[in-house]
């Protein structure tokens, strides 16, 4: 159904191929794709890791731990917290040299052996449930080279780390620690949230390591990595192809073109504020300003073309992408103005494509249009008033139409760019407005007639805008976009947690009523760093829907029988925090391709799954890479954008780098 009416859609704008954006057709399902299960990017430094709880003696190596995981603790509490309420200070004396063995007692608790599947240490299910004390979590960590190494610790309430006796400084959700060479001693005491009691400590390399690699057929980098934990184009956008090429976007203007065979960067198109300037506006006095930090852009951007751009050359170009920004502000304030920067970056998002042109849209409200070799059909500036965290749906290619959502939902003419049709959806005013949310459009066909269905669950007929059918079920801030499989609509709310599946009816009618039922969908029995939120949408196959929320929970769904097959906590390192923008959680959607499922964390690491009733695991996949490397935000790389699959090739779009997955 989705096949045919995507031929209905690139008939009606003229295209060669059917429409492809985000999650491919919208469905994450890629049957004609054949990808590799393996593949690693992992440092030697990381590689040079072991572990082992107990106390280690010369004869012991200790377990590999490849992907930065402790897998064996030894575990002590609940302690009662210290007077001042703190992990600042001692809740045991001389905590920071206890050197804990199975079955040592330390005060009148007995430190106890814990193996663990995932990097996740859950002190409710291990320790049971506590307020006002902390749980100690004590590891061994062998190191070939020693130094300085990095780890993503999530907690949701205080903890604080010693190495070798001495306490570790807190960076945010990050570590620094210094190893020696050889065994080292690793403590942690970590104290409970305000509902849950958990760490995820996982470790990575600082700096410029050296990398090995495998199943990698080439690694791209990309200009628009940004130093801020909190926004800032954390890569969310995945790429589309045509061809033998990719086209992706860069922070903060960049529509980025890219050999598929070897990872070359063709060609870079800016699209600013200053591409899309009215002639009238040529005349005012800081146009000038704004050609000369163009062309210093310029430069600086056929300098990455060529592959000689440095880190520094880099952050020098952002810098002046700001002085552009500054001027355009001067000649229009009102037109031009410098939203707050959203969380998936104000190039955030997938570009649609009909096979001949590409279309794009930014978070700043620049809408274009390109033919496959970066010559510009059109552009244009639709700006509304910012929400909060920005605006995060990818475009849409429908019916002859470029359909883009701020807070109002516009349908632009594909050939031309004119304004076909403007409807409003949520509130114009406010932060976080009513009926507002964050996920992606995708298209099908009722009764031959193409429909928009929204993040929210309404559906929009294309033609006219004229809204069909609003949803009864709609939330503020519903993230994870909706999906089409067969004759059924899947709709994740993000608030209650619910799955919902509404028959789609044969004809079209005016109102359009349709058919409902619901799956609840919580995970009240594992950990929660913030929210247990679905930011990923679910992929459907062979009547199971399945689903990954944002702290790695796999709920598997029958949906004809509307009941939950099994619930797994997933082994993706997840890192989480309220400063990681769009990165805060597991985002990206799982995948089918090869008859196999694909999940990818936010930290690296990815998934190979059987799809079935029980859960069956093929492989376990991780890349390491560092960004901002010697700047303060220097972090491991995260990971947001839907992965990608054609061919024998799998496509993923971390936040600094497009990497190709499969042979050369």
């Amino acid at each position: 159904m989705f096949w045919a009416f995507s031929v209905l859609a690139a008939t009606s704008a003229g295209a060669a191929e059917p429409p492809m954006g985000w999650r491919g057709d919208g469905t994450g399902k890629y049957p004609h794709a054949d990808p590799p299960v393996t593949w690693s990017r992992a440092s030697k430094a990381v590689k040079g890791l072991r572990y082992l709880a107990a106390i280690p003696k010369d004869a012991d190596a200790g377990t590999p731990m490849p992907d930065g995981v402790v897998r064996e603790w030894l575990l002590l509490g609940p302690v009662p917290m210290p007077e001042d309420g703190t992990v600042k200070q001692d809740a045991l004396p001389g905590e920071a040299q206890l050197a804990p063995n199975e079955g040592r007692k330390t005060g009148s608790w007995t430190w106890k052996r814990v193996a663990v599947d995932t990097a996740y240490l859950d002190f409710t299910a291990l320790l049971g449930k506590a307020r006002d004390s902390v749980a100690y979590a004590c590891t061994h960590v062998y190191s070939e080279t020693g130094g300085p190494f990095r780890v993503n610790l999530t907690c949701p309430g205080p903890s604080r780390a010693y190495v070798n006796g001495k306490a570790a400084p807190p960076f945010g959700t990050r570590l620094n620690l210094g190893l020696a060479k050889g065994w080292n001693r690793i403590l942690l005491k970590v104290a409970p949230g305000e509902e849950d009691w958990f760490a995820v400590p996982v470790f990575h390399a600082c700096g410029t390591p050296q990398f090995e690699e495998a199943g990698l057929a080439w690694r791209t980098p990309l200009p628009g990595v940004m130093p801020a934990f909190y926004g800032g184009g954390t890569g969310a956008g995945a790429p589309v192809i045509v061809g033998d090429r990719l086209y992706v976007l860069s922070e903060p203007n960049d529509l980025i073109c890219i050999n598929k065979t070897d990872g070359k960067v063709l060609w870079v198109r800016r699209q600013s504020y200053f591409e899309a300037a009215a002639d009238a506006e040529l005349q005012h006095p800081a146009w000038k300003d704004a050609e000369a930090a163009v062309a210093r852009i310029d430069a600086l951007t056929a300098a990455f073309v060529a592959g000689a751009a440095t880190p520094a050359q880099l952050q020098q170009k952002a810098d002046l992408e700001k002085e552009l920004q500054k001027a355009m502000e001067l000649i229009d304030p009102e037109k031009y103005k410098r939203e707050p920067i959203p969380d998936v970056g104000f190039s955030g998002y997938t570009p649609s494509t009909d096979g001949r042109y590409i279309y794009t849209w930014s978070g700043s409200g620049v809408t274009a249009c390109y033919d496959l070799d970066g010559n510009r059909r059109w552009i244009r500036v639709d700006r509304l008033a910012a929400v909060e965290h920005g605006f995060s749906s990818s475009p849409l290619l429908v019916d002859g139409k470029l359909v883009v959502f701020m807070r109002d939902l516009l349908a632009f003419d594909a050939a031309t760019g004119r304004l076909a049709w403007q409807i409003p959806i949520a509130d114009r005013s406010g932060l976080n407005p009513g009926n507002f949310f964050h996920a992606s459009p995708i298209a099908v066909a009722i009764g031959g007639t193409p429909v928009i269905v929204l993040g929210n669950g309404s559906l929009v007929r294309a033609a006219d805008g004229k809204v069909l059918c609003a949803s009864p079920k709609a939330t503020r801030q519903s993230v994870a976009s909706p999906v089409v499989d067969g004759r059924t609509l899947y709709v994740l709310s993000s608030g209650s947690m619910q799955l919902f599946m509404h028959r789609l009816p044969d004809t079209l009618a005016d109102p359009l009523k349709l058919a409902e039922r619901a799956v609840d969908v919580k995970t009240p029995s594992f950990p929660t760093y913030y929210l247990p939120w679905h930011l990923a949408s679910p992929v459907i196959h062979e009547g199971l829907a399945y689903l990954v929320n944002n702290s790695g929970v796999l709920t598997v769904v029958d949906v004809e029988a509307g009941r939950i097959v099994y619930q797994k906590m997933l082994d993706l390192d997840t890192c989480q925090s309220a400063n990681e923008g769009a990165a805060r959680g597991i985002g990206a959607s799982p995948a089918l391709a090869g008859g196999y499922l694909y999940v990818l964390g936010n930290n690296g690491a990815a998934l190979v799954i059987q799809p079935g009733r029980v859960y069956k695991q093929i492989a376990k996949n991780k890349i390491e890479s560092v960004v901002m490397a010697g700047h303060w935000a220097e972090r491991q790389e995260r990971f947001v954008a839907n992965p990608v699959f054609e061919g024998k090739r799998l496509y993923i779009r971390g936040e600094g780098n497009l990497y190709a997955i499969g042979p050369r």
